[in-house]
């Protein structure tokens, strides 16, 4: 068996492994049964027998008592299990590597495995992963296939192996382009785990942002239109009411938004007044669309999209998969409704606040100049600090932020504001999102972290919601590496054009290629549109015409020499008429060439034939010009 060979199984088992080790979804205590791979593959490689059966069927045995103990207990998901089984079954298989049917099943597990981790992850190490399976795989099967011929030395795998793997990579790419977008994983949703986040729930304790904003994940990418100024607020939900140590959404009134063709229109606005946002949110724990100041249209592959009292958009169910949406904003401070009343609550136990609150706005004779002096306030008189200490006990929160420790992070500004705005008379409700950002200069893109998460305040100024933001600049941040910007452009690439090309991708990739030829005007988005369907229909057509004139030029690197004459030969008798099947002899072949009165000069090409494919050499220099010969007088 050519090292080769072994190499590549080896290869493959591994790849499959290790697709699945970088989701982060496996239990690091059932990979242990996947160190097994090395030793197994280190005594394939030096030629070492397999393992006597009894030890094989033991170990499968024992793996699949623990795959029911695993799916039971130890992790309680049976996709899960499947997956730690998979690593087992590879460790297993590698001690028993006989028979060329034992690599077939190394290559299927292989490729379940990577079928179970594209559940679990749709990361680019991933993507880079499954191009060398792809690869190795191809390279496999054709040295498997000239190994089952007989002809491994005969031929030069450089050529079948460098062609074979194109011709694969651009069929799974025309696959990936013309295949139908569907909604949900393979098995259903799809099992990639959310990212954890607060302030998006309708009750956010207070105080929970402090371990947050040292998270340095990234949320979501965003491109903006030009005319989008900074401080970027990407505003998130609102909240109402304060009971002195939760924050909640107490109005829970969510609308349909009406959707006209992949958008949903909120409120109108004119494509030059508004600001556009691309947006690549990660999967997380929340609903929320995400957007800068009023959200007034939303392009989304959705079949729902609701937005509730105060501005807010979300998605029907929290995703498990990356969202790719486009915001249209306005920057028109909305209006707000005569009297506000959800937005007056103030918790009675908090006796001090309305006395500060009287204190800091006096003086002030419009709403404006009350806001303008607290939001001053808060900012000149209090530190930004996230090491925050619990007050003593029977001290509320935000009186102790306020009047003993002095120091806290933006949760504890927009509370203090919002609660004294109110105290003062005033409507107010806290926002949560995230601030800012920064910018990738790769890729012209703003990346939002974890760690940027924020909350302010909004108050009722003139009859509509003015924005304020009490809270004082945080230290900067250390800035990421240029390599790190770098990949994260490469995976924003990746993320933008191959994990999330949607139907509206494929649309726009065939109006593209299909307009130089059938100068196609717009069409309505409608679900079927004939002049579309037929520029699909065009595209696929040709591009299968031709790669099957491609294979059929390459068939050589299927086939060695002699054997491609002779399935020529039979295809030649099969279109004088004669009754030959895929399972059809020599001896058969030769009965219907004397059939067909070319008995003598077939036999002698036969002959010639099953020596070199079945007598265990070659044909010489002069058989090889004795067989074309034959074959040209046939």
């Amino acid at each position: 068996m050519p090292r080769s060979y072994k190499l590549l199984t080896a290869l493959l088992a591994f790849t499959g492994c290790v697709g699945l080790v970088i989701t982060g979804a496996l239990n690091p205590l059932m990979l242990i049964a996947g160190a097994g791979l090395i030793p197994g593959y280190i005594r394939f490689w030096r030629g070492m027998p397999a393992l006597s059966k009894w030890t094989i069927g033991g170990l499968s045995t024992a793996t699949l008592f623990l795959f029911v103990i695993d799916a039971l207990i130890i992790t309680g998901d049976i996709f899960i299990a499947v997956a730690h089984l998979t690593i087992a079954f590879q460790a297993i298989k590698s001690f028993d590597l006989k028979e060329p049917w034992d690599h077939l099943q190394v290559y299927f597990m292989s490729l379940l495995q990577l079928i179970i981790a594209s559940e679990l992850t749709r990361s680019l190490a991933f993507g880079l992963i499954f191009i060398i399976f792809l690869i190795a795989l191809v390279a496999a099967m054709v040295i498997s296939h000239f190994l089952k011929e007989g002809a491994i030395r005969k031929v030069r795998l450089r050529g079948p192996v460098i062609t074979i793997s194109i011709l694969t990579l651009v069929v799974t790419g025309i696959f990936f382009i013309s295949a139908p977008r569907v909604k949900g994983g393979l098995w259903g949703k799809s099992r990639a785990q959310n990212i954890k986040t607060v302030g998006f729930s309708e009750k956010v304790d207070f105080g929970s942002y402090g371990d947050v904003k040292l998270d340095s994940t990234i949320v979501m990418r965003i491109e903006t239109s030009k005319n989008a100024l900074q401080p970027f607020y990407w505003r998130g939900r609102t909240l109402n009411y304060f009971d002195g140590i939760s924050w909640l959404d107490t109005i829970k009134t969510r609308t349909g938004i009406q959707k006209q063709g992949n958008t949903f229109i909120i409120i109108p606005v004119l494509p030059e007044n508004a600001l556009t946002q691309k947006i690549f949110l990660e999967p997380l724990d929340s609903e929320i669309i995400f957007g800068l100041g009023t959200i007034a249209k939303v392009e989304i592959d959705s079949r729902t999209m609701f937005v509730d009292h105060a501005g807010s958009v979300f998605t029907p169910e929290k995703s498990a998969r990356r969202l790719a949406y486009t915001v249209h904003s306005t920057l028109d401070e909305p209006l707000s409704d005569e009297d506000a009343f959800h937005y007056r609550q103030f918790p009675p136990d908090l006796k001090r606040l309305p006395e500060l609150a009287s204190e800091i706005t006096k003086g002030a004779d419009t709403t404006l100049k009350k806001a303008l002096k607290i939001e001053d306030y808060l900012k000149s008189n209090y530190k930004y600090s996230l090491k925050t200490s619990p007050p003593q006990s029977g001290v509320n929160p935000i009186e102790d932020f306020l009047f003993n420790s002095k120091q806290g992070y933006c949760e504890h500004y927009a509370t203090a504001m919002a609660l004294m705005l109110r105290a003062a008379g005033t409507p107010s409700r806290i926002v949560t999102g995230f601030l800012e950002g920064e910018k990738n200069k790769y890729g012209g893109y703003i990346i939002v972290r974890q760690s940027d998460a924020h909350s302010w305040v909004e108050a009722v100024i003139d009859g509509k919601w003015k924005k304020f933001d009490p809270t004082p600049p945080a230290p900067i941040p250390e800035m990421p590496s240029q390599v790190s910007l770098y990949l994260d452009y490469l995976k924003m690439k990746w993320y933008r054009y191959v994990v999330n090309f949607s139907s509206s991708d494929q649309k726009r990739l065939i109006d593209y290629i299909s307009m130089p030829f059938l100068k196609m005007p717009e069409m309505p988005d409608i679900k079927v549109c004939g002049v579309r369907m037929l520029a699909y229909a065009l595209v696929i057509l040709s591009s299968s015409t031709m790669l099957f004139f491609l294979l059929r030029r390459f068939r050589i690197y299927r086939y060695g020499f002699v054997t491609v004459k002779y399935l020529k030969f039979r295809n030649f008798l099969k279109r004088k008429g004669a009754n030959i099947k895929r399972s059809s002899t020599p001896s058969d072949v030769m009965k219907e060439a004397a059939r067909l009165g070319l008995g003598d000069k077939a036999a002698d090409f036969i002959a010639l034939y099953e020596r070199a494919r079945f007598g265990g050499r070659g044909m010489n220099e002069e058989e090889k010009k004795k067989y074309k010969y034959k074959y040209r007088t046939l």
